[in-house]
């Protein structure tokens, strides 16, 4: 072999190495779309979580609601079901303050966003809710 044929062979080899080596580490575009739909289930839930606390207060009872009815001066258009999978996200009172929001995430682990409040292995993030002071106290 001619070493200028050599040469451009082991370039080849190497740049294909490399992409596989790429491919391998960021996991391709299945995870890239995987990590997509993790984002919009994330932000869907962010939208929920204000959604329940809108509700909490206007609701009249100033706690956190036993369910997910629809009130009337808090947006109705809230994304109550996962849009790729049609699976209802999941609301949890934990007490009159505190609740969790769940949904089913693909690939958590590489979920960047709100890390502290996203549980990896249950899919719920938690809120809070803060009652509005009391003008009198």
């Amino acid at each position: 072999m001619r070493p200028d044929r050599l040469a451009v062979w082991c370039l080849t080899v190497l740049v294909a190495a490399m992409l596989a080596l790429a491919l391998m580490q960021t996991g391709g575009p299945g995870m890239g779309r995987a990590e997509k739909r993790d984002f919009a289930r994330l932000n869907d839930l962010t939208e929920l979580e204000r959604f329940v606390v809108c509700v909490a207060r206007k609701g009249g009872q100033d706690t956190l609601p036993p369910t997910l009815s629809p009130v009337a001066a808090c947006p109705e258009d809230t994304p109550r079901e996962d849009r790729f999978t049609g699976a209802p996200y999941r609301y949890e009172r934990q007490s009159d303050t505190t609740f969790q929001l769940c949904a089913r995430f693909e690939v958590p682990e590489r979920l960047d966003y709100r890390a502290s409040q996203l549980d990896d292995e249950t899919g719920c993030i938690t809120g809070l809710y803060e009652r509005p002071a009391m003008l009198n106290e």
